[in-house]
């Protein structure tokens, strides 16, 4: 209790640390977080169907555990702060909440067809799709696709210190 003011003396006199913002500004990387949200997507799709043929259930949550990775992704990757990260990751896993679900569907297809996956991949066309989004998807797959879109929005902007975010802001009022 006695030494507080000591310590509160030593601390205002520290410097502030110096924050350029344009290499905050030149560290963003809209091409970065597109590939790492795409990459993201695809091994979570992967984990996504393995632990559903392992347990023989689906787990329709996954794509919210993966709407958060895919904002992390874009976040840690793109190290973005304006409005196009967020539309990346939110399109993005919105996107995979369904092609999660469609690789979820392709091991059903491979038994029920008695043909390997390659096959019954090479043999999707659209009124494949037409017939997948009308009959397989549910309001419940949509629901969760917002979700993982919502997520991944939250969780995509780069979080800033208070020096970062003070010398963007300075930067913006000259």
């Amino acid at each position: 209790m006695f030494g507080l003011k000591k310590k509160k003396k030593e601390k205002e006199q520290e410097p502030r640390p110096r924050v350029d913002p344009e290499a905050l500004i030149a560290a963003q990387s809209v091409k970065a977080a597109v590939l790492a949200a795409i990459v993201t997507m695809l091994v979570l799709s992967g984990f996504w169907t393995f632990f559903t043929g392992m347990t023989g259930r689906v787990f329709p949550w996954f794509s919210i555990v993966q709407g958060i990775f895919i904002g992390l992704a874009v976040r840690r990757f793109g190290r973005g702060l304006d409005w196009r990260f967020p539309l990346i990751a939110g399109t993005v896993a919105w996107s995979g909440a369904f092609f999660g679900n469609l690789m979820l569907a392709i091991p059903v297809t491979t038994n029920e067809l008695g043909a390997s996956a390659l096959e019954v991949i090479r043999g999707l066309t659209w009124w494949s799709f037409r017939t997948f989004f009308t009959e397989v998807i549910t309001v419940v797959d949509h629901i969760y696709a917002f979700c993982a879109a919502a997520v991944a929005i939250f969780y995509s902007n780069r979080r800033l210190t208070r020096h970062e975010d003070y010398a963007l802001r300075t930067r913006q009022a000259r």
